[in-house]
């Protein structure tokens, strides 16, 4: 007989486990819920502030490009026009706006053009802008959100016309001939290929005489000298029991006098002066890099040392403002001198035989090296921290070149002792990739050292009773022989200004030689205008951005612009400067915006050029001129 089982428990707990089921699944689906709903609102909010950003976006491209300098902004509309204002903008409570405009540098600048990639230090590019649209807001959860938006912005539109030589002369209305311009005063100098300077009094050489000497300590050579201000930096072949670093004062070029000397342990072999250091190269083992504070011209210091990294003599050294090249055999050296007293090294790069002298002009370093197939050696230097070579000459023969100076478009360069050919060369370098040579002159003897001032060139030769030799250059084609000066001592380093010379030299007695013209002319005319052709821009519909140019302004010399613009190629011609009036000038070179509706829509265009200085033998040296304009439909 079957027995049933009774089963009323089992389905007492089966019902408890399916309501226990349902219950966690009601809570997972309001969870959910609210999961989602929290979500959709966080998305919404991301979504939000996407469409603020985008809305400053296509705002930003409303606005005039001269009013995008760098700074945080927020957009707001005033009578139907965006505009921008300082700072940051609240919308509905929530969002915080901010457009952050940025300027943008790039690796490279050559003709007033900037380009190559973008860089966090480099040339500044007035055409690009780089854009950023930031929102942040504390979303539902509190946490600070930010979302960004980020473009560059480009001025495609900007044309450039630049002009970098004026040998071609005055007379031209219209641009047509790039060396040439409408007029200019006496007081402008274009005689230059590649410069507009102040005019130079005339200077008799014939007429030369030693007025000052000065006897270093000891029988050794002078290496080089240094002339700033009324103060000559003499440096010397190795005093083993004195010094190697003298300061003069040379402001009565009939009786220089010494202020103080240091001791620098070895030869030093040259010297450059710039922002109250003197920056020497030695032969000293383990310091041949030398910077001395002389600050205090009665007590000088030395500040810093580095040590390259052979044992082999530095030879030569050249710096500007931020930065110092100097020459140990065969290698450049590159260094920041941001901080003078601790120069950091950038960069280094092989120039094959020794390098015996360097020259620095705007972005290029011209080497002359005793590599007898490049003596003349050019060498890139926009960015210190990578060195490139770009240029070189291979003289005739086997030639070692001894020193190279640059002005303008023309690069020089001396040798040994050719035989029977030239010792001394002149090269056209508009191009620096590829020096044309132009002119040549034979000395007959080796050239140690040479200087170029006005139109003549000042030979350190190795003639026993001519050791200075003056020749005009002025025509490269056909150079001269002006007059010739025994010294009793070959002129190893000089430094010259105007009508008077500073020569370090080999003699025993006396190594330091003041050499002076004695012409009363030999300053320079204190003012001078040049007013440039017309330019036709092509176009009725045109808005002028900026003009910038490179050159030198020493102390109390001034390189100021105007600008005019007209409807007609004829004129007229009202020059004004930056507000739009004729009291004001264009003077920073560094690409200053051109006044906005002065000039709008003029299609012809001038440049007027004011120089001046009030220093006694410094002028103001125009390099290069460049407009930059945009042209619309």
């Amino acid at each position: 007989m079957k027995t049933k089982n009774n089963q009323p428990g089992f389905s007492l707990v089966e019902l408890l486990v399916a309501i226990s089921f349902m219950s966690v699944i009601i809570v997972l689906i309001f969870g959910l819920t609210a999961f989602n709903s929290k979500l959709g609102k966080l998305n919404e909010e991301r979504t939000q502030a996407l469409l603020y950003a985008s809305e400053a976006m296509e705002a930003i491209k409303l606005i005039n490009w001269n009013d995008l300098a760098a700074g945080d902004y927020y957009p707001t509309i005033q009578g139907n026009v965006w505009n921008l204002i300082a700072g940051s903008d609240l919308i509905n409570g929530k969002f915080t706006r901010t457009i952050v405009i940025d300027n943008v540098y790039r690796a490279n600048s050559t003709n007033g053009t900037v380009y190559g990639p973008i860089m966090e230090m480099g040339f500044f590019d007035p055409d690009t802008k780089k854009i950023t649209a930031r929102l942040e807001w504390t979303n539902q959860v509190g946490k600070l959100q930010t979302e960004e938006l980020e473009t560059y912005l480009y001025r495609w539109e900007a044309n450039r016309w630049v002009q970098t030589n004026w040998v071609g002369g005055a007379g031209q209305d219209n641009w047509a001939d790039e060396t040439r311009f409408y007029t200019k005063d006496s007081g402008i100098d274009i005689s230059v290929p590649g410069i507009t300077t102040l005019l130079s009094g005339f200077l008799d050489w014939n007429q030369a005489t030693t007025t000052g000497v000065f006897d270093t300590p000891g029988n050794f050579d002078d290496n080089d000298v240094y002339e700033l201000n009324g103060l000559a930096y003499l440096v010397t072949e190795n005093n083993s029991d004195g010094s190697e670093f003298y300061i003069l004062d040379v402001n009565d070029i009939y009786h220089p006098f010494q202020l103080s000397s240091l001791n620098i342990g070895s030869g030093v072999t040259s010297v450059v002066v710039e922002n109250q250091y003197a920056y020497l190269s030695t032969k000293k083992d383990n310091s041949e890099l030398q910077v001395v504070d002389v600050s205090d011209s009665h007590h000088p210091f030395i500040t810093a040392a580095y040590n390259l990294p052979s044992n082999n003599n530095a030879q030569d050294i050249v710096v500007n403002e931020n930065e110092l090249y100097i020459i140990q055999d065969d290698d450049l050296y590159s260094f920041s001198i941001v901080q003078p007293t601790s120069p950091q090294f950038l960069d280094t790069i092989d120039v094959d035989d020794d390098a015996k002298e360097l020259f620095l002009s705007e972005n290029n370093i011209y080497i002359a090296t005793e590599d007898s197939d490049k003596e003349l050696q050019i060498i890139d230097v926009t960015n210190p921290a990578n060195l490139q070579p770009i240029g070189e000459y291979n003289l005739p023969g086997s030639l070692k070149g001894t020193d190279v100076y640059v002005r303008g478009t023309r690069a020089y360069i001396s040798t040994q002792n050719n035989g029977s050919g030239p010792e001394f060369f002149i090269f056209e370098i508009s191009d620096p990739t590829d020096p044309v040579f132009i002119g040549s002159y034979e000395t007959g003897e080796m050239i140690y050292s040479f200087a170029i001032v006005g139109p003549y060139a000042l030979l350190g030769t190795n003639f026993l009773n001519e050791e200075l030799v003056v020749i005009d250059v002025s025509y490269p084609a056909t150079i001269n022989k002006v007059s010739g000066f025994d010294l009793n001592g070959h002129i190893l380093g000089m430094s010259a200004n105007c009508s008077v010379i500073y020569a370090a030299t080999s003699s025993n007695q006396n190594e330091f030689f003041i050499i002076s013209t004695e012409v009363d002319d030999c300053g320079y005319a204190s003012s001078g205008i040049l007013e440039s052709s017309t330019f036709d821009t092509g176009h009725e519909t045109i808005a002028y951005n900026w003009i910038s140019w490179t050159g030198s302004e020493p102390l109390n010399t001034d390189i100021r612009f105007q600008i005019a613009t007209s409807d007609n190629q004829a004129g007229p011609w009202n020059f004004i400067g930056p507000d739009g009036s004729s009291s004001t000038y264009y003077t920073i070179a560094a690409k200053e915006f051109i006044n906005y509706t002065s000039h709008l829509n003029k299609r012809y265009l001038r440049y007027k050029l004011f120089l001046s200085s009030s220093a006694d033998i410094q002028v103001p040296i125009l390099e290069e001129v460049t407009i930059s304009y945009s042209i619309y439909p």
